[in-house]
């Protein structure tokens, strides 16, 4: 960007421009009045007059820019001023009449108008020069009128020159404006610099969803916001105290792998200092130093440096090597310091997230092994266990049936105990093809009373406290029976559990473009707070007073994942006047799955 012209220096050039053009058009009309009275123009007065036009012509071709600048000017003016006012009086030795100011008051305004305020003393001097000539022609007259014309000539001046200096002042107050906008210019101008590097490295991070997408193209744009040749990222390892080149670094508008590259804090040279400070760092003579055994391997010799923080926390330093044709500099610097703040941030973030993922993965492939586990051991446990409950029941046959009523009860807990495990184990089975989406769908449509009076029937903790409640309007369920069915009587025997003794009611009906089954119970209820953990596996909502009680906490787990699993929803909501009610929604057409 070019430099701004100084504002006083061309207001002088063109007063200066103004004064050799009145200059020629004076000499022009004393050429021709010469001419015409030929006999009133002495030798000394022509050679005066022809040292003035060779004046204008030599000062109409000055470098004037360079010669106010530089001070020759001042000179030249003030020179100009005495010949003007020596021609002048030249001019009036011609005449027998009263001198006039106007000649001599434009020498005041053009010395004015053009001499710096540095040169006040020849301000002082031309306006004097000029007011002692006026005033050597005023001696013919009276002393009355040579004081009146003296002091108008004095206040005339003095007016001149108070313009002149107020006119300067407020010249050169727009002058410090000017540098002031050109300043500010070059820094928005930097800014601007800085900000492109700053959106194209941001979106450059936003881009990738992993290092091995963003570190490439995220060192190019450093590298290129810096016009430097070389680029690359170190990241702390705690494992051996040690900075980790991440591969792949740019040179020369290239990636080159650099796997398994690290520098240790015990080393010499410019990144671990700056990674252990915590100071930014350049070095433009990086070849005369101590041997730095990284610069020597990137064949360096111009280097900055910058630690990469987040939230107070130095994890790793951002390097640039050979600036194309310059060194390195400050402003450099900053500006890589700038663009190191979002890179340490996303990078941060991003080996989070792979760590995170990484985890997730493993995670993942537990679960798996869990699930495979649970189903071939439920599966194993399922089959000896059949044949117990079957070998059970065979004794509880009155012709097998011992005598001691001690020995009938221990069969009968067996029997129930025996129950309890193989429920267990059938809802370990559900939830790990639930865990796996593994659970085949086989929807039918099912008559919605006899349906339901049968799954209620069937149930024996119920004892009769069941209420059945089924809309008249609703005459078919589309869904798969045995998973209904598990529904159901997980649901009613949940609130059995926790209603005290009181009665239960199953209630169906329609409700818009779904079918609705709800269970209410009017027991202890379920703290609101808690709604968010009631479909849970693993869960007992009030542990401490259904130790007794029995159950792993499974039941609703299973009605929440059979639900979804024929495409529907259930949720919890507190039974007025006291209790839990549990909703299931059942679309009307829903998606058979095989």
């Amino acid at each position: 960007m070019d430099s701004p012209r100084d504002p006083l220096i061309e207001y002088r050039i063109r007063v200066i421009r103004i004064g050799l053009v009145l200059s020629a058009l004076g000499l022009l009309t004393l050429g021709i009045w010469f001419f015409r009275i030929p006999a009133t123009v002495g030798a000394p007065l022509r050679l005066l007059l022809l040292a003035d036009l060779g004046a204008v012509i030599l000062l109409s071709a000055a470098p004037w820019r360079r010669a106010l600048s530089t001070g020759i000017g001042e000179l030249l003016v003030a020179m100009w001023s005495v010949l003007v006012v020596i021609t002048l009086v030249g001019l009036e030795t011609t005449r027998a009449s009263t001198p006039t100011s106007i000649g001599y008051l434009v020498v005041v305004v053009f010395a004015a108008a053009t001499l710096g305020s540095a040169s006040l003393l020849g301000l002082v001097a031309a306006a004097s020069l000029a007011g002692f000539s006026y005033a050597l022609y005023d001696a013919g007259l009276s002393p009355g009128h040579v004081a009146v014309l003296a002091t108008a000539f004095l206040a005339a001046a003095l007016l001149i020159l108070l313009l002149s200096e107020g006119t300067k002042a407020q010249l050169e107050r727009n002058r410090a404006q000017v540098v002031e906008l050109g300043n500010r210019e070059r820094q928005l101008q930097e800014k601007e610099r800085e900000l492109a590097s700053l959106y194209h490295v941001s979106a450059t991070i936003g881009a990738g969803s992993n290092l091995a997408e963003v570190l490439p193209e995220l060192v190019g744009r450093v590298v290129e916001a810096l016009e430097a040749k070389t680029g690359l990222i170190l990241l702390y390892r705690p494992d051996g105290e040690r900075l980790e080149v991440m591969s792949p670094i740019w040179v020369s508008g290239h990636t080159v792998e650099a796997e398994g590259y690290s520098v240790p804090l015990t080393d010499e040279g410019l990144v671990p200092r700056v990674f252990i400070s915590g100071d930014a760092g350049l070095d433009n003579g990086a070849g005369s130093g101590p041997a730095d055994r990284l610069l020597v391997d990137l064949a360096a010799n111009r280097i900055a440096a910058v630690p990469l923080r987040v939230e107070q926390r130095r994890i790793g330093v951002l390097l640039v090597a050979d600036k194309r044709d310059a060194n390195f500099t400050p402003t450099d610097l900053a500006t890589l310091e700038s663009l190191a703040a979002p890179a340490a941030l996303v990078l941060n973030q991003l080996a989070r997230y792979e760590e995170a993922r990484a985890t997730g993965m493993k995670m993942t492939e537990l679960a798996r092994l869990k699930t495979d586990f649970v189903s071939v051991v439920s599966h194993e446990l399922r089959t000896p266990l059949t044949s117990i409950i079957g070998s059970l029941r065979t004794l509880q046959r009155p012709e097998l049936a011992p005598e001691d009523p001690n020995a009938t009860e221990l069969i009968a807990t067996a029997v129930k105990q025996a129950n309890r495990l193989r429920k267990l184990i059938e809802d370990l089975l559900v939830v790990s093809r639930l865990d796996a989406e593994a659970l085949p769908v086989q929807v039918e449509s099912l008559s919605a009373a006899g349906y339901l009076a049968e799954v209620v029937t069937a149930l024996p903790t119920v004892e009769g406290r069941v209420v059945l409640d089924v809309d008249p309007e609703l005459t078919r369920i589309d869904a798969d029976p045995d998973h209904l069915a598990r529904i159901v009587t997980n649901l009613v025997e949940n609130a059995v559990k926790y209603s005290g003794g009181g009665a239960i009611v199953v209630r169906a009906f329609n409700h818009e473009d779904d079918v609705r089954i709800a269970v209410i119970d009017h027991g202890s209820g379920i703290s609101y707070e808690r709604k968010d953990h009631v479909f849970d596996r693993f869960t007992q909502l009030q542990p401490h007073e259904t130790r007794s009680r029995g159950g792993a906490g499974l039941g609703l787990f299973i009605v929440r994942g059979l639900t979804e699993a024929m495409n529907g929803r259930v949720w919890f909501e507190p039974t007025v006047g006291g209790g839990a009610t549990f909703v299931v929604a059942l679309p009307r057409s829903p998606v058979r799955v095989g």
